[in-house]
């Protein structure tokens, strides 16, 4: 698709400041319910859905499968679907397959959630695929400009493997001025990943990439594959997976140029693995009061099963930034929480694990803080059995109008492969 700069609106103002992201102000029952909105069948209709996924203002849920579909891959090259609600009550959902990757020059895999911008463009990642590299990509996919017509993908950049970086596996992000920012896991000099900018087109279909920053292992972390934060000053905050001092990823900061140079990349903290968490989450950070971020961790804590934890910044006589471990799970309640956080108005944190609970296939879950000293509370909203309710929570959890929560799982359902399902209060 072809872009006019005159046709090109302006994008959503950014939401992402110092502030916890609300959820709608209905607060949870003491026995909130799981529903399978959707049971994908692993074929034309996708399998294995994955990242977060996002709502318009009709309430309808659009997210990206990385199996099923087209079947030129292994297993399927990945499906862009859509869910709207029923339009009687107690109705079913409809799932509609807005686009099917191929695994060629349009890319392969989502691998991670969408963002819209004002028009309702979507854009997002795709592991692999895009040229003869197979890299991945960063795709937009555009809705019909007649009723009932096509939706339209464009590949917007191709990853080439080298300096560019290579395997995008996180949700973008929006600036003012229209760049998108994100991170791949792989690439970059030294081969532990990049952060990047692209830049609209003034003409075409290609966008112009960015090395923001390359990361170094051990230096200031490896593997990125959170999603980035931006603040109103245009600075970002991300994590990496792996690296850093002592080794089990880092928080991090990166600046704006300012009056000319590079931006300027700060470590925040560096995870100790088994003390405080190791391999961060995917999803971005959460941001707080105060400058304090929320987030999570793969592993780490006393049983390696994960954490929950928080960063916040030295006060106005400098220093380092603080850790917090607000959760360390115990199989019990969940392990390995695998994606970012959401909060409500009383600064709960809701998230999920990708395995353990009751049903041994993972749990959603809601963190309470304390009311003076104590410990946060963690209450298992719903334990996956990994039947019918689905297995494997994939993406993080996204608010719905009314207080309820909508997510995925990667498998489970009535085919095994993988559902979307909300819990309502």
């Amino acid at each position: 698709m072809k872009h006019q700069e005159s046709a090109r609106p302006p994008f959503l103002p950014l939401e992402i400041v110092i502030t916890l992201v609300v959820l709608a102000a209905s607060a949870f029952a003491a026995s909130p319910a799981e529903k399978v909105l959707y049971s994908f069948q692993g074929g034309a209709d996708g399998a294995g859905p994955i990242g977060k996924l996002i709502a318009d203002a009709a309430g309808n849920l659009y997210g990206v499968t990385s199996a099923g579909g087209v079947t030129n891959c292994a297993g399927g090259c990945g499906t862009i679907f859509q869910l709207s609600p029923p339009q009687q009550p107690g109705g079913s959902w409809t799932e509609t397959v807005l686009y099917r990757f191929t695994g060629g020059t349009d890319g392969a895999g989502p691998s991670a959630g969408m963002i819209f911008d004002q028009a309702g463009n979507l854009y997002g990642p795709t592991l692999v695929g895009g040229d003869a590299s197979f890299d991945g990509t960063v795709f937009e996919l555009s809705p019909p400009t007649t009723q009932g017509g096509a939706w339209t993908e464009t590949i917007i950049y191709r990853f080439q493997g080298g300096n560019d970086g290579e395997y995008p596996r996180a949700e973008l992000v929006f600036d003012q001025a229209g760049n998108l920012y994100g991170t791949t896991f792989f690439g970059g000099s030294s081969g532990a990943g990049i952060v990047f900018q692209l830049t609209p087109p003034t003409q075409g279909d290609l966008w112009t990439e960015t090395v923001l920053h390359t990361f170094h292992f051990d230096q200031d972390g490896g593997d990125p594959q959170s999603a980035l934060l931006l603040d109103p000053h245009g600075a970002l905050y991300g994590s990496t997976f792996i690296g850093g001092v002592p080794g089990g990823g880092v928080v991090f900061k990166l600046k704006p140029p300012a009056g000319g140079g590079g931006w300027t990349e700060k470590v925040l903290y560096g995870f100790n693995g088994q003390r405080d968490g190791d391999q961060l989450s995917a999803g971005a950070l959460l941001a707080g009061r105060n400058g304090t971020l929320y987030g999570a961790a793969n592993l780490g804590g006393s049983l390696n099963s994960g954490t929950v934890f928080s960063v916040t910044p030295p006060g106005t006589q400098g220093g380092a930034w603080t850790e917090t471990t607000l959760h360390t799970f115990a199989r019990g309640d969940g392990i390995f929480p695998l994606a970012g956080l959401v909060a409500d108005q009383s600064g709960n944190l809701y998230g999920v694990t990708q395995g353990g609970g009751q049903g041994h296939a993972g749990t959603a879950f809601r963190l309470t803080p304390p009311q003076g000293q104590g410990d946060w509370t963690l209450t298992t909203l719903h334990a996956f059995r990994g039947g019918s309710d689905g297995a494997g929570p994939s993406g993080g959890l996204t608010p719905g109008k009314h207080g309820e929560l909508f997510g995925v799982t990667a498998s489970g359902g009535s085919s095994s492969r993988g559902t979307v399902y909300q819990i309502v209060p």
